[in-house]
């Protein structure tokens, strides 16, 4: 990995304002403070890609090609918890615990259009009336984002394929969970390539990576092992 990556610290409930910042929109009293260190200058549309059992040790192990090459700041998210639905409630609340604002609802009551499309057992509940297209799985997920890409502001991409087909190869007894998520990760990462061709200009990706639902043990030893439970959930920074 380049030695020059602009790396961030932040918390993962400053991702709603400063979503709110890249959108140049009002941030509501009581939010945590945006990542100021991201330029919002020009930026017309946001695609937040949400990946499950994502983060900083699958960067620098798997080394994702499209992500590598086009990320332009990473941000390491301190969190209280790194897993999938505390995490979702961080970036549309901006809060752990406290429901008082909604993300997608703030966009949309300052004409924002947004869309979100994945399971809908996950993140219905944090949707506030906004459209939501229910998903099958990532691949569905990857092909009805790549049919409304710039098509509206805000673009919520959930994958989470991870979990599932890891139980599914204990059942049958397939690759081991190490294989597996270097497999999605490699997928999702030449997914990721496509729709990034397909953006207008003034565009941005963010890639944000959580924990998934539970912890998961992978047959890791040494530095790997130690790297992996030090791993921080990740944001990706990629302007088109």
């Amino acid at each position: 990995m380049d030695e020059d990556l602009h790396t961030i610290n932040a918390q993962m409930t400053q991702i709603p304002s400063t979503i709110l910042y890249i959108f140049n929109l009002p941030i509501p009293e009581g939010l945590p403070s945006p990542v100021l260190e991201i330029q919002n200058n020009k930026v017309e549309r946001v695609v937040l890609i949400v990946l499950d059992n994502f983060g900083l040790f699958e960067i620098v192990v798997h080394k994702p090609e499209f992500i590598i090459n086009n990320l332009e700041s990473l941000l390491l998210l301190e969190t209280a918890n790194p897993h999938t639905i505390p995490v979702l409630h961080q970036i549309v609340y901006g809060d752990l615990e406290k429901e008082e604002f909604n993300l997608l609802k703030y966009l949309n009551l300052h004409n924002k259009s947004t869309i979100v499309i994945g399971n809908g057992n996950e993140v219905k509940t944090f949707t506030e009336g906004t459209e939501m297209i229910n998903s099958s799985g990532d691949m569905t997920t990857w092909i009805q984002g790549s049919k409304i890409l710039n098509k509206r502001d805000l673009i919520w991409l959930n994958f989470q394929d991870f979990e599932s087909l890891y139980q599914r190869s204990i059942i049958y007894k397939k690759s081991p969970p190490d294989n597996l998520i270097q497999r999605l990760i490699y997928r999702t990462d030449k997914w990721l390539l496509g729709m990034f061709k397909q953006l207008r200009e003034n565009s941005l990706f963010i890639i944000l990576g959580n924990h998934g639902k539970k912890t998961i043990e992978m047959n890791l030893t040494g530095k790997y092992a130690e790297w992996r439970k030090a791993s921080l959930p990740i944001a990706i920074i990629c302007r088109k």
